[in-house]
């Protein structure tokens, strides 16, 4: 039996902010290598524990007007930025999509969201995320996204981690340093299984543009540095990438062209688009 329309779509937007909640806190604890199911939702300013009304995707944001009901202290806007953006992005592929295939593309999402908020702050993509992500999104496409195939998938994720794979042994033979993180390679072979080759050469493209004029705003605005890991934190089990203790002194003063900026939210957002609106863009390239 299907649902109405009003009545599926305004389930999918709960949904998908619940979903965002949950992202919000994967994206603080498993770097952390703190449980993502115990201890329950917590300040991650003074710690205390979060009385469950207070737990409210997007409404408590605004109810506590972006402060923690405890200790008053300011919660970061992009815990609401994710619960209002997956909250849409459900809403939408609920409306665009057949529901197998819109579920698909949300999980994509939220996966995406998750590594993107992980690389901003700690510069690595866990492999908790990409890895599975692999075989999870052969398995979508092979049963949930007929434009896309098990065989499209197969080579999406080839050609995904293979380019980044090339170019990144490319950049270390020539400047004997470290230009691409292995984490960055298996986000988009994720990437590649999700959305198969054309959905990799979109996001290779469009994720290049994005992350150039990203770099070239963070140099202006001077090198950001990464937070610190604290004692008992070791995410350097997570993934091959650079890790924030890491970094030496000497990073801080460089130049625009060396600055490190994360690929992988410019990645990550260049996929989300064409995860949404896949139909489109492929009418207007083919019309075009």
């Amino acid at each position: 039996m299907e649902l109405p329309a009003g009545l599926g779509g305004a389930l999918a937007f709960v949904l998908g902010a619940c979903v965002g909640s949950f992202v919000n806190v994967v994206a603080f604890r498993l770097p952390r290598e703190l449980s993502i199911v115990r201890p329950g939702s917590f300040c991650p300013r003074c710690e205390r524990p979060i009385p469950a009304w207070v737990n409210i995707p997007i409404i408590a944001f605004i109810g506590l007007r972006g402060r923690c009901l405890m200790c008053r202290q300011s919660i970061p806007f992009r815990y609401f930025l994710t619960e209002v953006s997956l909250a849409v992005a459900a809403l939408y592929l609920y409306l665009s999509f057949p529901l197998p295939n819109a579920v698909a593309r949300f999980v994509f999402c939220a996966a995406l969201f998750a590594a993107s908020l992980i690389d901003f702050d700690w510069r690595i993509i866990p492999d908790a995320i990409s890895l599975p992500g692999i075989p999870l999104g052969i398995l979508a496409a092979a049963f949930f996204e007929p434009e896309i195939g098990w065989r499209g998938s197969l080579l999406g994720v080839a050609i995904g981690g293979g380019f980044l794979f090339a170019v990144g042994e490319g950049y270390r033979l020539i400047r004997h340093r470290e230009g691409m993180g292995m984490g960055d390679v298996k986000l988009m072979a994720m990437v590649g299984g999700f959305l198969g080759w054309p959905g990799v050469l979109f996001t290779l493209f469009v994720g290049s543009l994005l992350g150039s004029v990203g770099g070239i705003l963070v140099g202006l605005a001077g090198p950001r540095r990464a937070e610190p890991v604290t004692a008992g934190e070791s995410p350097s089990s997570l993934t091959g990438g650079p890790l924030p203790d890491e970094m030496g002194e000497a990073d801080e003063a460089v130049s625009i062209l060396q600055v490190t900026v994360p690929f992988g939210p410019f990645l990550s957002l260049a996929a989300g688009i064409y995860t949404l609106f896949q139909p489109q863009l492929t009418r207007w390239y083919l019309s075009g």
